[in-house]
């Protein structure tokens, strides 16, 4: 299975392993900013983590 070329040359099995990697790579984005975000609690007005991951322009 070769995901690093272009997705319009991926086969249905590859698009599926492909976005489960995108995935997890956006759960572990997500949880690296989190664990960052938590290590100022001291420092930081007590604010609810929003990611910026996760956040969409408008």
């Amino acid at each position: 299975m070769n995901l690093n070329q272009p997705v319009k040359d991926m086969g249905p099995n590859e698009l599926k392993a492909y976005a489960k990697l995108g995935e997890q790579q956006h759960d572990e984005a997500n949880r690296e900013l989190e664990r960052r975000w938590r290590s100022y609690d001291d420092m930081l007005p007590h604010d609810q983590f929003v990611s910026i991951v996760d956040k969409t322009e408008g």
